[in-house]
């Protein structure tokens, strides 16, 4: 009886993480697309490019941890994933 639970609790997170994993690969998408975006409008203005990158530093910094982090919780998402299909391959 226990063991079948710690299957579905195995399997129901291992359906979480892989949404998670899909969710943040999507956002990390779109944050690559948006530098895409802002160095194809600044292409033909770097004085201005610059100046903006100057201004907004300190908020800039913040988007580049968040990023960061993000990753980070990405490369940790996957590896979790591993885990879990590992130990429910050794229930089966």
């Amino acid at each position: 009886m226990k063991k079948d639970y710690f299957h579905s609790c195995l399997q129901d997170r291992l359906q979480y993480a892989q949404e998670f994993a899909r969710d943040y690969t999507i956002y990390l998408q779109s944050v690559e697309f948006s530098k895409k975006t802002e160095s194809e409008f600044y292409k033909n203005n770097r004085i201005l490019f610059m100046l903006n990158k100057i201004l907004n530093l300190p908020t800039n910094t913040l988007k580049l941890i968040k990023v960061l982090k993000s990753k980070f919780i990405l490369r940790k998402c996957l590896n979790e994933i591993e885990v879990i299909k590992r130990e429910l391959k050794n229930y089966e």
